[in-house]
């Protein structure tokens, strides 16, 4: 190209070449590229370096912290939700203190709600069941904000804190089956002597433990009923092996009766599951919502043929 200056020919080549002006053919497009990529891995850093915290506008249902006082013997457990439920929505909405005995643990209950049409979805709590007839529950949550609705896909980006939620059965099966009209079902674990009692110690240390040091929730390593196994195997360890029931937590009452803590019925798991769903029990369930909650866990149980 005779006659035409040198830096125009070098410009007519980089477009012949790329089709298109490419960035580099100016020195500001690396900057600006730069200044881009300098964001985003400063974002991706901050995001994944920030630090629980305790103190934030957080949603009505996770407003307290729940801690345990008491040693090994006879011990408090604070912030105990017990709100009331219509289908509508709350009624009551209480904190409560509770008293218990750890050494009068009857029966533990594994509580599974499954909240999809995709089977391997679901949450997880336990309840105690003491010889007084009285219940506590224990549920492992996503601590979300006022603002903030629950996302799996979030879980596993660090947008939760982690709560271990202390409540009434009647609180934590009202909400679920009554309210929000969620499938529940409601298993006695098989467990040794004992076992009951060592679970309810292991799981009021790790509640001051988390009061103490926030923790976020992970949907993949530290969800409803993986940190429930963990606790399990800290009491007793090796006794739940790991399994994909531990992150596809709709299977996780499947896998206790295939790792005999569920009884089966009847030779048939789906034959276990229709044993002890409440669904059809909601109706019932829903007139003793109102009732004291010893009551209401009465109810159940008498719904289910298991009061003795």
């Amino acid at each position: 190209m005779d006659g035409v200056p040198t830096f125009v020919h070098q410009v007519h080549t980089q477009r012949t070449a790329f089709g298109r002006f490419s960035p580099y053919t100016y020195p500001m497009g690396n900057f600006f590229l730069g200044v881009l990529a300098t964001l985003i891995v400063l974002g991706v850093w901050h995001h994944f370096t920030q630090a629980p915290q305790a103190e934030r506008t957080w949603a009505e249902e996770h407003a307290y912290t729940s801690y345990v006082e008491g040693g090994e013997g006879i011990m408090t457990i604070r912030n105990v939700r017990d709100w009331t439920y219509h289908a509508s929505g709350p009624i009551t909405k209480e904190w409560v203190d509770v008293t218990v005995d750890p050494t009068e643990v009857k029966r533990v209950w594994f509580v599974i709600v499954p909240f999809s049409k995709w089977k391997a979805v679901g949450h997880t709590f336990l309840s105690f069941e003491f010889n007084d007839g009285t219940t506590l529950a224990f549920s492992v949550e996503a601590r979300r904000e006022a603002d903030e609705a629950y996302s799996w896909f979030d879980g596993m980006l660090r947008r939760y804190e982690l709560t271990y939620q202390w409540g009434t059965e009647r609180d934590f099966i009202a909400r679920r089956l009554v309210q929000q009209g969620h499938p529940v079902r409601m298993y006695p674990l098989t467990l040794p002597e004992g076992a009951g009692a060592a679970l309810l110690r292991t799981l009021a240390d790790e509640t001051n433990a988390l009061a103490a040091t926030p923790r976020f929730y992970n949907t993949l390593v530290a969800n409803c009923t993986n940190l429930l196994a963990k606790a399990v195997n800290q009491s007793f360890p090796g006794t739940l092996p790991r399994h994909y029931a531990w992150l596809l937590t709709g299977y996780s009452d499947t896998y206790l009766m295939r790792e005999e803590f569920i009884e089966i019925v009847d030779a048939s798991e789906e034959r276990t599951k229709a044993r002890y769903d409440l669904m059809p029990h909601r109706e019932a369930i829903g007139y003793a919502a109102s009732l004291d909650p010893l009551a209401f866990s009465e109810v159940v149980r008498l719904n289910l043929g298991m009061h003795d």
